[in-house]
């Protein structure tokens, strides 16, 4: 499932990384997207087996430059519904370990169903 997120990603020609992967002292990007997943329930049971699977990402925004702040998240939102992702909040604005930069965070879904490739397969 993180190859989903991946490609959105690199649609958007932005650095990405997980969520605390950076050394306090490393440089970072001018701009670029963090991610990190919050949680993976499942879901759609059906005789003991569970049928799908619930990916919720949190991810992250940083950017030095204000005018990107919802501009990029604005078009991460589209990327991300496009591709069948579903965006649980449309964010709010969280603090960076650096002055100079400002960040914005969403947090958002994805359902695997299990269930149909089982149905392929047989």
């Amino acid at each position: 499932m993180w190859g989903e997120l991946e490609e959105v990603f690199k649609s958007l020609n932005l650095p990405y990384s997980r969520q605390g992967s950076y050394e306090s002292d490393a440089e970072f990007p001018d701009s670029f997207f963090t991610f990190w997943n919050f949680n993976t329930p499942e879901s759609g049971w059906y005789d003991n087996e569970s049928h799908k699977t619930i990916w919720i990402w949190q991810v992250y925004f940083y950017t030095k430059d204000p005018n990107l702040l919802y501009t990029e998240m604005d078009l991460l939102v589209a990327e991300l519904k496009k591709r069948g992702f579903i965006i649980e909040t449309r964010g709010q604005d969280v603090k960076c370990e650096r002055p100079d930069y400002i960040g914005r965070y969403i947090r958002v879904a994805y359902i695997q169903n299990h269930f149909e490739k089982e149905i392929q397969n047989a």
